[in-house]
């Protein structure tokens, strides 16, 4: 049986879920496949085109060209260099199917403006929160606002195991659907050589969970530092 709540990997999954309030949390291999395949267990498909600012790093574009969609750059605000909200709708097509907002460097986007615009147009959110872990916007934690979100665990994140990401989401269709993708297309709870969908290995491993675990017994303090030096 594959999906063992045993072991470095599923503690990891558990830890990071509670740290941002989310039911659900799958470790990856980095961040940028983390929006892969946070886009493609939403539902988004080759040829769909996928909002995202051109302020951030180069993965929020490239993560959906992996699998053939199109990212469609919306310019940022002058005072905070985040997604305007104001400039997503005229952007907005038939073949239109998630935003991505990126929180940089641990400041969210307006994330309450971005889901009624997301809403009405029937998109999918994905929140690119590589650079936020341990951020919140009007007391909700990023990563559970939209529809997933997406961590990196890279070694000059806040968070870091050297290389590595997590998927959040209180979706437990979507949480499904990305576990498959990331475990070679197998289900939660199935046996080892049952594959129901093509999937990759994208698995973080157990030697980095266990690094993320150490690190996150002083996330606080030096989140904590980080704000007094601000």
């Amino acid at each position: 049986e594959v999906g063992s709540t045993y072991g470095k990997l599923p503690q990891l999954e558990r830890q990071f879920a509670e740290l941002q309030n989310a039911k659900h949390a799958l470790a990856i291999a980095n961040g940028t496949v983390a929006i892969t395949v946070a886009l493609q267990a939403a539902g988004v498909k080759q040829g769909d085109e996928v909002i995202v600012p051109p302020y951030t790093f180069v993965a929020t574009a490239s993560a959906p060209l992996l699998f053939g969609a199109i990212p469609v750059f919306v310019d940022i605000e002058e005072d905070t260099f985040l997604l305007d909200p104001e400039k997503v709708e005229a952007a907005i097509t038939p073949r239109t199917k998630a935003i991505v907002p990126v929180h940089i460097a641990g400041c969210p986007a307006n994330m309450d403006r971005i889901m009624e615009i997301a809403r009405k147009h029937n998109l999918v959110v994905v929140e690119d929160s590589a650079q936020a872990v341990g951020a919140s916007w009007n007391g909700q934690s990023v990563g559970t606002i939209g529809d997933l979100g997406t961590f990196s665990l890279q070694s000059n994140k806040n968070l870091n195991s050297g290389e590595g990401g997590i998927i959040t989401t209180n979706n437990s269709t979507h949480w499904e659907h990305a576990w498959s993708l990331v475990n070679v297309g197998r289900v939660p709870g199935g046996a080892w050589y049952q594959h129901e969908r093509i999937g990759q290995n994208y698995r973080l491993t157990e030697f980095q969970a266990a690094i993320a675990l150490a690190q996150m017994t002083r996330l606080e303090q030096q989140m904590r530092t980080r704000e007094a030096n601000a």
